[in-house]
This record gives C-alpha cells, structure tokens and sequence, in this order.
C-alpha cells in the first residue's frame, strides 16, 4: 500500500473515529435527555399517585366497616356512622349537651330560621310531600322523562299526592304503600335501591341516638314549622333527634343509587337528592348541619354498597335492567323539574355548604375517600378507577368549610362537578372511548374548565366534546375518535396534535396556544364561522372539511408560518366554483 493510501486510510479511520464518538455523544445525550423525561414522568405519575391515595379514618376506611352500623355499636369507638363525623360535628357538640362551639351551632340554627319564614307555597307543598312519603319515593322525579316509564315497571306507587285541606292529626302515619315491588319487571333496580337504603346498616337512628341534638324547631320558636305538619310536629317524641337527617341520608343512598344504574340523569338524581335535604330544612324538622350530615353519611353508604363484592351480580343486573328499559322510554309529556341544567349546579353547589365560610385552612390537599371512585363507574365509563379517582380529586371543595373535613373525605366530594370531568390534569391523562359500547362511551361532554401542568390525549373511537375555558399546559393530542372544541379555549394553553382521528371546531374563534401539526390520517372539521387561531407554527396534512358557509369567503386557519397542504379537501355548503387558498399566515375558503 502507497504511502498517499495510507494517509488516506489513517484519514478514514480518524474521521470514521470522530463520527462515531459524535454518535455515541449524540446518542448518550438522547438517552440523558429520555432519561430525564422519564424521570419527570415518572414523578408526576407518583405524586398523582400519592394524591389519589386514600387516608383511613379512626375506624379504618368506612367501605370496609359500613355495616358495623347497627343498634349494638352505639360509640364511635365500634360504629364508623358516629365516627364519620368526630372531627366535624362532635367537635362543635358533645352528647352531654355540651356546646363546643356555640356560636358556629347558633349559625347552624339561625340559617334554619330564614329558609322556612321565607319558604313559597310552592315549596311548603312539596316539603310537605316529602316528609310523608315512602323515602325512596322521594327520588323518582330525578328521573324527570323517564319517571313514567319507571313508575309502571317498578310498580311504584304512593298514597301522598296532594296536599291536605287542613293540618294532619297529631298521630298521622308516614306513607303506609310499599314504595316499588321487587318482582317487578325494574325489581333488580328496585332491589339495589331497598339493599342501599333499608338495610340494617342503612339507618341513622345509631348516629342520632348517641349524637341527641335536637331539631331546630325545638331550639327556636323563629323557627317556622311546616303549617301541614304543625301537629305531627309538635306530638314528636323528643328522642326524635336532628342529626344526622334520615331523610336526607335516603335521598343520596336512592339517588345516587339510581344515578348509578341510569346515569343518563347522574346530575338531575343528585339535585333532588340534595333537594330533599333543602326540603328537611323548609319544613323545620332538620337544621342545615343536619342535612350536611345526611349527604356525607349516604355518599359513603352508596359507595360501600357499589364496592361490596357480594353485591356485583345485583349491581350489574339492575343496570343492565334500567338500560334496557328506560333509556329509550323518555316520555315527552312529562314534567321535568330539573330539566334547567343550570339552576341544577346552582341548587346542588349551595347545598354543599348552606352558605357557611370556612373556618379553618382551605388550603388542605384533597383527600379522596376509598372507594368513592365507584359513584363515577357509570357516568365516566371509559375511565380508569385510578382516573376517575383523580376526577374526585380535582373537583373536590377546598377544607376549611363547616362539616366537610371528615378523615376520609367524603365531605368534599363535589359529584354535580365530577360528572363533568376532570377538573385539572395533573399528568398527561390518555381517555380511550369505544363508540361500539354506545352511551357515554360514544359520546360525552366535558363542562368543567380544565387547569394543570398535564396534557390530553384523545384515542378510541368515541367522542368527546369540550366546553370549558381551559388552560391546561401540556398540550392536545388526538390519536382516534372525534375531540370537538365548543369554547374558543378549549385546547388549553398547549400545541395541539392530530395523529388521527378527527378535530372539529365549534366555537367562533378557537385559539391554539402552540404549534398546529396534522398528519396524512387525520381530519379537521371546521363548522360555519368558526375558525382556530394557532400562535406558532402549523403543519398540514390529512383531510380538511368545512361545512354550511355562511358567506363566500372563510378563514379556517391563521398562523405564524405553515408547512404543508391538506391532502384532501371537502367543502360542503360552498358554491361550485368555491377552493381552498393557502398562504404563509392563512387557509381561507374562497367562493
């Protein structure tokens, strides 16, 4: 070999030696970089761990001790019904007659004193209605359009209908039908709502026995007692305790069992749930704490209820019973008192807290009781348990409120909002919806505005559709499905990327924080009008398909610089003559 081939091969091997070290060095600074986003993944993944975990009571988790409620455990010490509430009200009264906290038990008494001076006719009517009627009853016009349907295929029934001409004798009797009959062709859902609520363990008589806090009509003469019930009222023993409200306690155990099998009206279910309580209140028989207290105390027996193992086969049968025949028996005709979504959330949001400020720290992590995730099982179907516990966890009330900080948490739920979705991603959070399981799994709605670091990625075939003015930080992706944007903010302050799949913009002027990039198998879907505003950079691809113009030219798209075209374009609405023109900041329709 000639001295010229030999520098030149020392040459090669010296280039071929810095080529590969800089592939090593390039290489190892991926590995360091993946390193380090597995790192922070990872991190994120076990905080969101940690916040999600559940924390004992001193009875341990109620889930687990629920039927520990029984005539024979009359102490905190053995009965988690009495001991649910030791950090709440047991340390603002003492079963000695004690006032811990005077002034906080006279707030309690002197909301009670407006809210029945000030009641309508209308709701002296149906407080009166719900005081004298089977319990469970109470909850079937939740059901609004479908309630037709149920009362014929649960053979449900009352003998309260009306109001009466002038006040009740003294020994007047409750509701003496049997509120549905478990052989009926809706027995199996019939059967759970009976199990849930009119089980031993189901009572509140234990709590009300050892807590002896007297009814707020007994306390105060301002207090106005239901003029139907006068009295039945005033003939009540004086063992006929305020705390915690049975009725109130049966109104969520029903509803939040209906809303369960039929979470078609998950929402409506919980307001007549919470309106029962308000009802308790109207009438004078239970001061707010109380019906608090009903709420907390039937929330945590719902659940226990719904995670039980012995009730599985129960639990499955009634849903795919009220499925089967009430989802396609929405009777038109019928009144809906809680058709006004609205007046809902707002009904449902002042009953959490009656009004009362906080009186401790309102900074406290969320706690998310054991089990609690079950009460969304239905309603977010496509997600996960540990996902839907990071709803609960998202959409729960600060601390520091009145009643609301019990061990486990169960006071903070806040289920109206946890319908609505994720409150906050605190790590990327994947949702895969499968459109061949039909219901929620094909089609859902997500109201909440969404903060947090995290991001979403949509998969599955299924739709979602949302609608609050979020401002999550981590970015949109679509990989399947449909994910349609119904506020101008509704893809955060991130990028969005369309891997597959389909976006469609359904609001005026949707604005993209990031970059804009859309792959060949991808769709975008521009309603009339509207149009989306990306701050960086876009990349098209894929199909773009506007519909309904509503003049001759539209802005689909503005950017700061563009790559790319859209491989296929569908204008539906436009004139024959209508095309796409592209520019470096713009994709308009011209017609």
């Amino acid at each position: 070999m000639g001295s010229r081939c030999k520098s030149l091969l020392k040459g090669a091997l010296k280039c071929a030696f810095v080529l590969s070290v800089a592939t090593v060095t390039l290489s190892g600074h991926q590995q360091i970089s993946h390193a380090a986003a597995a790192k922070g993944s990872l991190d994120a993944s076990e905080s969101l761990k940690k916040a999600i975990t559940p924390v004992q009571g001193p009875y341990g988790y109620f889930v687990d001790h629920y039927k520990e409620n029984v005539k024979t455990n009359t102490t905190p010490d053995n009965n988690p019904a009495i001991a649910i509430f030791d950090n709440t009200f047991l340390s603002y009264w003492s079963p000695d007659g004690t006032k811990k906290n005077a002034e906080l038990l006279q707030e309690n008494l002197d909301k009670s004193i407006p809210i029945t001076n000030n009641a309508t006719q209308a709701e002296i009517d149906r407080s009166y209605l719900t005081d004298r009627r089977d319990l469970r009853y109470n909850l079937i016009s939740g059901l609004g359009p479908y309630s037709t349907a149920f009362i014929k295929d649960a053979d449900a029934q009352t003998d309260f209908n009306s109001v009466p001409s002038a006040p009740l004798p003294a020994n007047s009797p409750y509701s003496s039908m049997k509120w549905a009959d478990e052989n009926s062709k809706l027995g199996s859902v019939v059967k759970l709502v009976d199990l849930n609520e009119a089980s031993d363990w189901s009572s509140t008589g234990t709590p009300k026995g050892y807590i002896k806090y007297e009814r707020p009509y007994r306390l105060s003469s301002q207090v106005k007692v239901n003029p139907y019930l006068v009295n039945v009222m005033a003939a009540a023993p004086k063992t006929d305790y305020d705390f915690p409200s049975g009725h109130t306690t049966a109104a969520f155990e029903t509803g939040e069992a209906l809303a369960y099998v039929f979470p078609q009206r998950y929402q409506q279910l919980i307001t007549r749930s919470s309106e029962v309580g308000y009802d308790r209140v109207l009438a004078g028989r239970h001061s707010p704490f109380a019906v608090m207290g009903g709420r907390i105390l039937g929330t945590a027996m719902t659940a226990s209820t719904l995670n039980d193992p012995a009730n599985k086969q129960l639990i499955d049968q009634a849903y795919q019973d009220a499925q089967k025949d009430l989802s396609k028996a929405a009777d038109s005709t019928a009144k809906d008192t809680f058709a006004n979504y609205q007046q809902n959330l707002k009904d449902y949001t002042y009953r959490l807290t009656y009004g009362f400020k906080p009186i401790s720290s309102t900074t406290k992590p969320m706690v998310v009781p054991k089990g609690a995730e079950v009460l969304l099982k239905t309603r977010l179907p496509y997600l996960s348990d540990a996902q839907r516990r990071e709803v609960l966890y998202t959409t729960g009330l600060p601390s520091g409120y009145p009643m609301l900080d019990d061990p486990e948490g169960w006071g903070r739920l806040n289920l109206f909002k946890a319908a609505n979705g994720f409150g906050e991603f605190l790590t990327n959070t994947t949702v895969t919806m499968d459109a061949s399981k039909g219901g929620y799994q094909a089609a859902d709605t997500w109201k909440n505005a969404i903060s947090g670091k995290g991001g979403l990625t949509k998969a599955g075939s299924g739709q979602l559709t949302l609608i609050g003015d979020n401002t999550y930080a981590g970015g949109t992706t679509v990989k399947a499905g449909t994910l349609v944007a119904q506020n101008d903010h509704a893809f955060g302050n991130g990028s969005l990327t369309l891997d597959g799949g389909t976006v469609t913009l359904s609001a005026k002027h949707v604005t993209v924080k990031g970059t804009y990039h859309q792959a060949k198998d991808a769709t975008l879907h521009v309603n009339a009008g509207d149009r989306a505003t990306v701050d960086g950079s876009a990349h098209l691809n894929g199909t773009l398909v506007v519909n309904g113009a509503k003049s001759k030219n539209q802005t689909v798209l503005t950017f700061s610089k563009r790559t790319g075209k859209f491989s296929h374009v569908k204008l539906e609405g436009f004139g024959k003559n209508a095309h796409v023109v592209y520019t470096n900041k713009s994709v308009k329709v011209t017609d």
